[in-house]
């Protein structure tokens, strides 16, 4: 992580341009660059607000605040472990960003903790409601920039959102019990598919073939009546 000093190499002109800024915040005037800012991912939104004769921000919305697992998120990827389990809810994001002579804001630090890595950091108000931030290292100009969008409407507080009860979830129908097959004479159960099989089958009828080739009973010849001779 670069640790450096907020105006060690600023020249005067840079010194007294904050100097500037701080008798304006004595005034309570804040620059345009200060507000709450939703990020070029749109998943987090960083409030920008004076810090003594510099600006800083911080944390303060999330998409998704929780992980996979329902807890809140964490700074895991933060090259050091003893930082990894502070939230990511209220982390600071920026910080030393002091005024610019020509605009802006320069000399400062940027936080990313997707990537757990600390930046050298500017920023510029393009438009009313856009701000080019970029990061860089140790040059500005072979930095890479991205603009973040002005909150219009107010966003709720991730500190809320992570302890907000998380919504139950959806119940499935449970698919109806299967019916008991009907008990035999036994009381065994018997499957359904065995229930037809079951029934007593008729009694075989005669083969009617059979009874065809069976021979008929003769019937008995009548006594012929004897012969008288004339």
């Amino acid at each position: 992580m670069i640790k450096k000093l907020a105006f060690a190499s600023m020249p005067l002109a840079a010194l007294a341009a904050a100097a500037g800024l701080s008798e304006a915040y004595a005034g309570g005037a804040k620059p345009r660059e200060a507000g709450v800012w939703i990020d070029d991912t749109g998943k987090g939104a960083v409030r920008i607000e004076p810090c003594g004769d510099t600006l800083c921000g911080k944390i303060v919305w999330l998409r998704e605040p929780l992980d996979a697992q329902g807890e809140p998120l964490t700074d895991k990827n933060n090259p050091d472990p003893s930082k990894r389990s502070r939230p990511i809810c209220g982390l600071p994001t920026l910080g030393q960003l002091a005024a610019m002579p020509e605009g802006g804001f320069d000399g400062g630090w940027v936080y990313d903790p997707k990537v757990g890595k600390i930046y050298d950091a500017a920023i510029v108000i393009t438009d009313p409601n856009r701000l080019q931030v970029t990061g860089y290292k140790g040059m500005r100009f072979l930095g890479k920039s991205f603009i973040w969008t002005r909150a219009t409407t107010e966003l709720p507080a991730c500190d809320a959102q992570a302890n907000a009860a998380p919504a139950p979830a959806p119940t499935k129908k449970t698919a109806p019990a299967n019916k008991t097959a009907p008990a035999n004479a036994a009381g065994g159960d018997l499957p359904w598919a065995a229930k037809a099989a079951d029934k007593p089958k008729p009694a075989n009828k005669p083969d009617g073939a059979a009874q065809l080739g069976a021979p008929k009973p003769v019937p008995a010849q009548k006594p012929r009546p004897a012969l008288t001779s004339e």
